[in-house]
């Protein structure tokens, strides 16, 4: 009908927590948005219920039926962000986006990045660097501090524990430092799997030869190993005892970090 003009599709997003007051995922006491949708398949994962884009369900310890996930205007993301603005005054903290992975809703979460960099709100993002760099640069332009994972440097060993090469995400990671973009390597810390003297010794050199300085190991713990099954989902590594369990846990721990400090690097555990 002439003179009625078409109604713009709003842009939503996925959501499937808004964690307010952490401590652990960048600078300061932070608000985490964990975003539905990821590509990897991390045999360690925590976040199973991230894996899917849409809303799922599972029963809750009482029964009840719980919706995982629901959609949100980047707008109505904001405005829960905001309640926390004096913490991150006092504290030196922000927001962080997290997964899930951000750039399987990238659209989504550079709009929610900009209103959050335009509202003088420091923004962090916690991502595999798995996907297109230009999704990625687009949403470097309004993050403040990449947390960046680097899960295994051998492509085929990274293929087969995540089901993905790690090729783009080396690429996405020199192309990220290459725009002078803060980051902190993170690392999902497993002896068995990317502990060897030789893949760290690997991951220190990278990170020294591209001036990264701060690389933050991850203990593999079993968190999430409930939620597999809630989600009718097989855990892989229910056979591995976290390693604060582990009698040679600590030493492991400690190994990896001489290691890295040789280098110059600056290592934080668990955090």
């Amino acid at each position: 009908v002439l003179g009625i003009k078409k109604m713009a599709k709003k842009l939503k997003g996925t959501v499937f927590n808004i964690q307010r007051y952490s401590i652990h995922d960048g600078l300061g006491i932070r608000t985490v948005v964990f975003l539905k949708g990821c590509p990897l398949r991390c045999r360690w994962c925590c976040n199973p219920e991230s894996w899917s884009k849409l809303p799922e369900t599972w029963k809750n310890s009482n029964g009840e039926v719980e919706i995982l996930g629901r959609l949100f205007e980047p707008e109505e993301v904001l405005e829960e962000i905001k309640k926390d603005r004096n913490y991150y005054r006092h504290s030196g903290g922000g927001v962080t986006l997290s997964g899930g992975e951000v750039l399987s809703q990238a659209e989504f979460s550079t709009k929610l990045l900009q209103l959050c960099y335009d509202s003088n709100i420091h923004t962090a993002i916690e991502t595999s660097g798995y996907g297109e760099w230009e999704k990625l640069k687009e949403m470097a332009k309004y993050t403040d501090l990449f947390l960046y994972d680097i899960k295994h440097m051998n492509p085929i060993t990274h293929g087969a524990l995540t089901g993905v090469s790690n090729v783009p995400i080396l690429q996405n990671l020199e192309s990220l430092i290459e725009m002078g973009k803060q980051i902190i390597i993170r690392v999902p810390f497993l002896p068995e799997y990317n502990g060897t003297e030789e893949n760290l010794m690997e991951m220190a050199q990278f990170m020294k030869e591209h001036g990264l300085q701060e690389i933050h190991l991850m203990p593999f713990h079993q968190l999430g190993k409930d939620k597999y099954q809630k989600l009718g989902k097989t855990y892989q590594l229910k056979e591995i005892l976290p390693l604060k369990l582990r009698e040679d846990g600590p030493e492991k721990i400690a190994d990896a970090k001489l290691l890295l400090e040789q280098f110059g690097l600056k290592v934080i555990i668990g955090g």
